[in-house]
C-alpha cells in the first residue's frame, strides 16, 4: 500500500520538539485506485472516444464516491499523457493527430508480437478455447453494429493472448500504449468485412496459435496493426472532413 506522509515539528507540552506524522487513510487510496482501475477499462475497451470530456463530479456519482478519489485518479492519468486537463474540473480524452498514432503503432509493431511470441510457450488447451470463445463474440457483436461490445472482445482477446507470455513488464507497457490509443479504436468502425464472411485477422491469427506458429503469428500481429492503423487513419480524415 503506498502512504503518504506529511512530517511536521510541533512542541509537545515540556517544550520538546516531536514530529508529528500524518499517514493517508488506506480507504482513500483503495478509493483512487479502483476510479483509476475503472477509467481506466473505459478508455482500453474503447468506451470513451476522443475530446470526450470528464466531469470530476458526475464520475465520482457514477463510481459512488467523492470527488477527491476520482480526481486524484484523473491526475494520475494526465502525468502518463492519456488525459488533457481542463477548465472547471474537467478532464478531456486527447484526439491524436495522425503523426501520433503513426509512431505509437510503430512502437506496437515492435513489442506486441514480441509478447505473443513468447505466450505460444505457455499457451494452454484451455487458454486457446477461451480465445476461440472471445473471438465467437467478437465476431458476433460485429455483426450486430454493437461497437461497444466488438471493442471490449477486442481487447479480450488481444490481451488474453499477451498475458500467457508471462512477462509482466512487458504487457504493462503494451496496455500504456493501448491507453493512449484506445479511444482512437472507435475509427476502426465501419470496416469492410462486418457484412461479408471474410477471414478476420483474427481468425488466421488464432490458426496460427493453434499451429504455434512463432513466425506467423508475429507476422499476424504486425498484419493486424497495419489493418488498424489504415483503417482507423481513413476514418478519421473522413470524419474530419464531414
Amino acid at each position: 500500500m503506498s502512504v503518504t506522509r506529511d512530517i511536521k515539528r510541533v512542541r509537545n507540552a515540556g517544550g520538546l520538539v516531536q514530529s508529528v506524522i500524518k499517514i493517508e487513510r488506506p480507504q482513500r487510496v483503495a478509493l483512487a485506485d479502483y476510479a483509476e482501475k475503472s477509467i481506466r477499462r473505459e478508455i482500453l475497451e474503447g468506451r470513451l472516444h476522443p475530446a470526450d470530456r470528464l466531469v470530476t463530479r458526475e464520475l465520482a456519482e457514477l463510481l459512488g464516491t467523492s470527488v477527491t478519489p476520482v480526481r486524484e485518479a484523473l491526475l494520475r492519468l494526465v502525468a502518463i499523457g492519456v488525459l488533457e486537463a481542463s477548465p472547471a474540473q474537467s478532464f478531456a480524452v486527447p484526439l491524436l493527430e495522425p503523426k501520433q498514432y503513426l509512431e505509437l503503432a510503430e512502437i506496437r509493431r515492435a513489442i506486441e508480437p514480441l509478447a505473443a511470441m513468447h505466450a505460444m510457450e505457455n499457451l494452454t488447451k484451455q487458454d486457446v478455447h477461451e480465445l476461440e470463445k472471445i473471438l465467437l463474440d467478437f465476431r458476433r457483436a460485429k455483426r450486430k453494429g454493437d461497437i461497444s461490445a466488438a471493442l471490449s472482445f477486442n481487447h479480450a482477446f488481444r490481451f488474453r493472448l499477451y498475458a500467457a507470455a508471462d512477462k509482466p513488464v512487458l504487457l504493462e507497457i503494451i496496455e500504456q500504449l493501448w491507453l493512449k490509443i484506445g479511444p482512437m479504436f472507435n475509427y476502426l468502425f465501419p470496416q469492410a468485412d462486418v457484412e461479408t464472411d471474410m477471414p478476420h485477422n483474427y481468425d488466421l491469427l488464432l490458426s496460427a496459435v493453434k499451429d504455434r506458429s512463432k513466425e506467423e503469428v508475429c507476422n499476424i500481429i504486425k498484419k493486424s496493426i497495419d489493418k488498424g492503423t489504415e483503417i482507423i487513419l481513413h476514418n478519421l480524415e473522413s470524419y474530419l472532413n464531414r
